[in-house]
């Protein structure tokens, strides 16, 4: 009778502790949530001010980027911006959030894989190997004192050797002349294809142009490239892979999907 009485005891105890133990869990992280959301969209707007080569050093980065940047919600099918109810409705903000704030938050990644949420792509246009995308994207504009957009910042992602590359490409007011790129999620080889991430080769897109005058897409990455184009960048030396799926993203994302956002923008049409 003991021993039965011992041996319960113990289940007992190890049940409470159990228990205890998933309260604890279950607390920690209802608790670091709001943390770890404010981490992910500060990261978000270092990337996005990065892309369009606002210096955010010794700042407040909320501060700053709310003061240069407005996020909008792209319907991507029928190619406008989301009024502000809308935007809410599509993220799920409450009303103390601004329509800014939401947009900006939107999670494109997680929205591409759910059914009725996303839209699936043409096999022979999915250049960037992604299979399906998210009904909206969120859309960065860059604006001046005096309220003009100077600048779009568009997120892309696409298949690069080992993953999904994630980035922001900015565009200048002409709705083609690269500003800055900015790769901020990639699993490439360190020293080789994670050279995406180099300032040092981000900075040989500034300049270069995405379509011609006739809005014709033009831009490639490509090995040997003619450094006197302004429509092509050198591959990544030693990551040719790396290098065609950075190209074959821009590629769809840019002549696919951007490409009327970038004529509106060209011709004054986005404010």
């Amino acid at each position: 009778m003991a021993n039965k009485d011992s041996t319960l005891r113990t289940f007992t105890v190890i049940g409470l502790l159990c228990f205890v133990c998933s309260v604890l869990v279950c607390l920690a992280v209802v608790i670091l949530k709001p943390f770890q959301e404010k981490e992910i969209n500060v990261d978000r707007m270092k990337s996005v001010l990065e892309a369009a080569g606002i210096d955010y050093s010794g700042k407040d980065i909320t501060d700053l980027f709310n003061s240069k940047i407005e996020a909008r919600l792209l319907d991507l099918e029928s190619n406008r911006f989301l009024n502000d109810e809308e935007v809410k409705k599509a993220v799920g903000c409450d009303d103390n959030k601004s329509a800014s704030d939401c947009a900006g938050s939107y999670n494109f990644v997680s929205e591409a894989k759910l059914p009725g949420h996303n839209a699936d792509i043409d096999p022979a246009k999915d250049f960037a190997g992604i299979k399906t995308h998210a009904k909206y994207m969120p859309v960065y504009l860059v604006k001046a004192e005096d309220k003009s957009v100077t600048q779009i910042v568009l997120p892309f992602y696409g298949q690069g050797l080992w993953s999904t590359m994630y980035g922001y490409l900015a565009v200048g007011a002409d709705g083609s002349t690269i500003q800055g790129l900015k790769y901020y999620n990639q699993g490439e080889t360190a020293g080789l294809g994670a050279e995406v991430t180099n300032p040092n080769y981000t900075a040989k897109w500034i300049s270069k142009k995405l379509y011609d005058e006739n809005s014709s897409y033009q831009f490639a990455v490509k090995k040997n490239a003619d450094g006197n184009s302004q429509y092509q960048v050198d591959a990544i030396s030693g990551a040719t892979l790396t290098s065609d799926g950075v190209n074959n993203s821009v590629k769809y994302w840019f002549e696919e999907v951007y490409a009327p956002l970038l004529k509106q923008f060209k011709n004054k049409e986005v404010k």
